[in-house]
């Protein structure tokens, strides 16, 4: 059977040299499959969003989501007698050298590198002229101590009401300290285990109430888990209709717009499939 031709966007002029090397092979990677985007996303914890964002050049994926995409294609190549384009110490050297940003007019796709970047040193070398601008600090982007002035939107609820496992009493807990698992996530997503962080996630997509899993998906996206986030929101997606709408709504009701969005178009593809 031959294989399903893939019409790609042209990648955008502000990729550097490195990540578009990188990307380029992403995208042969991804030829060896005859399969949808979405199906491939799901077999590597992925959403379909997140998965075409790292193809069109927007996100450099982590190392764990590059080794799980590889093995995946990798199988499937094999199945279907197919050589793969490249090997994965490739690919992997391929990343690093995306992540490293040479000068003010690169730019990179991954949290980890603007982390790791320095600040430019202004100099006058070039014009006796030049005006000192003064930088403001750049803010990390994973900042737990933000969670109380961004997670809620709404400034008159301080408070989030969490019922008790018996019993018809309720337990109120402030909401800065509502979800201490998220410290523990970005942990576990920092140091590369990506098994524990996939089990906490599916727990909390899959276990949680409509307003926690809301509250989750908000509190990731304030510390900058956008791809932790949205992979909540994809396992979520699976449980049944009348929870799928609860959680639509409660993520409406925050104004949490997008993220009701991607939520309702997951849980259509998981009915279709």
């Amino acid at each position: 059977m031959p294989k399903r031709s893939h019409k790609w966007k042209k990648l955008p002029g502000s990729v550097s040299f490195a990540q578009r090397a990188f990307v380029l092979r992403l995208r042969e990677l991804r030829e060896v499959s005859d399969r949808t985007q979405a199906e491939i996303a799901q077999d590597i914890y992925l959403a379909p969003t997140s998965l075409s964002n790292h193809l069109n050049g927007g996100r450099i994926p982590e190392a764990e989501h590059v080794k799980k995409l590889y093995k995946v294609l990798h199988d499937e190549a094999a199945t279907a007698s197919r050589t793969m384009p490249c090997s994965l110490p490739l690919l992997l050297e391929l990343r690093a050298k995306a992540l490293v940003k040479h000068c003010d007019c690169c730019s990179v796709g991954s949290p980890e590198a603007t982390a790791a970047a320095p600040d430019p040193q202004p100099t006058t070398a070039g014009s006796p002229t030049a005006k000192h601008v003064r930088r403001r600090p750049r803010r990390p982007r994973v900042r737990l101590s933000a969670r109380r002035r961004t997670v809620l939107r709404a400034p008159a609820q301080t408070e989030v009401p969490v019922p008790l496992r018996e019993g018809d009493r309720h337990l109120t807990t402030p909401a800065d300290a509502a979800w201490p698992e998220i410290r523990t996530l970005a942990e576990n997503l920092t140091t590369g285990r990506s098994r524990d962080a996939d089990i906490m996630m599916w727990s909390a997509a899959t276990t949680l109430s409509a307003r926690d899993v809301q509250l989750f998906v908000a509190q990731c996206r304030a510390v900058g888990l956008e791809e932790a986030a949205d992979q909540v929101i994809t396992n979520a997606a699976r449980r049944d209709a009348q929870a799928v709408l609860n959680i639509a709504s409660a993520l409406h009701q925050s104004e949490q717009y997008a993220d009701a969005g991607l939520l309702l178009a997951a849980a259509a593809q998981e009915e279709r499939a």
